[in-house]
């Protein structure tokens, strides 16, 4: 029986994934948390062979938290299960350790299929994220071209970080934490393909992405 864990801030979520795997002759779920600390404290327990791991978590980013977990445990098979799908998110987690990536309107059959592949040593991608990759390998999607996709409040941070505004202005002025601030930041790091702040202007005034 391969034992799965599951790690999301949505109640919802997790109980769906549960549902969905409860018919499984050939996976388990041993446990479900809703961080990063439960996470890495609830594994030793547990003892998953599989863990999903969404990639926007409240206490720390899910894809630079890949790369500690498979320090911490080497034997861990992280497959990301998130609702983004720019191939930097991919990348980038594909790189820290994860064996798989799958986007949250996933169906029963696929989720299993990508569960034992991963178990085996396998690598395993959404059919829309591999078709996605391949057609920036042959440059269909250029990086000239690329805009990416941000949400509301990515974007009223990306303006501030402009704007020359600090971690500490910025969580007052839009009434959110400073970790939530630097998760934003951080997302919005990986969404632009960028290194640091001073890229993220950049690339935010080349691309049009301010008013």
């Amino acid at each position: 029986m391969i034992r799965v864990a599951i790690t999301d801030d949505h109640a919802m979520v997790l109980r769906g994934i549960e549902t969905m795997l409860k018919a499984s002759n050939e996976v388990i779920v041993v446990g479900t948390f809703a961080n990063c600390k439960n996470t890495s404290e609830g594994i030793i327990n547990c003892k998953p062979h599989v863990l999903l791991l969404d990639i926007n978590l409240p206490d720390c980013n899910g894809i630079e938290y890949c790369k500690i977990l498979k320090k911490e445990f080497p034997d861990l098979h992280v497959i990301a299960l998130t609702n983004f799908n720019e191939t930097a998110f991919v990348k980038n987690i594909i790189r820290n350790g994860a064996k798989g990536y799958l986007l949250k309107n996933t169906d029963k059959n696929e989720l299993e299929i990508a569960i034992k592949r991963v178990y085996r040593g396998e690598q395993y991608l959404q059919k829309s994220i591999q078709k996605k990759l391949l057609d920036e390998s042959f440059g269909i999607t250029s990086r000239n071209s690329f805009i990416p996709k941000l949400t509301r409040r990515e974007l009223e941070v990306l303006q501030l970080i402009v704007d020359e505004l600090t971690t500490n202005e910025i969580a007052k002025k839009l009434f959110i934490s400073t970790k939530t601030v630097e998760t934003h930041r951080s997302h919005l790091i990986q969404k632009l393909e960028v290194r640091n702040t001073a890229g993220l202007v950049k690339i935010a005034i080349e691309k049009g992405l301010l008013k």
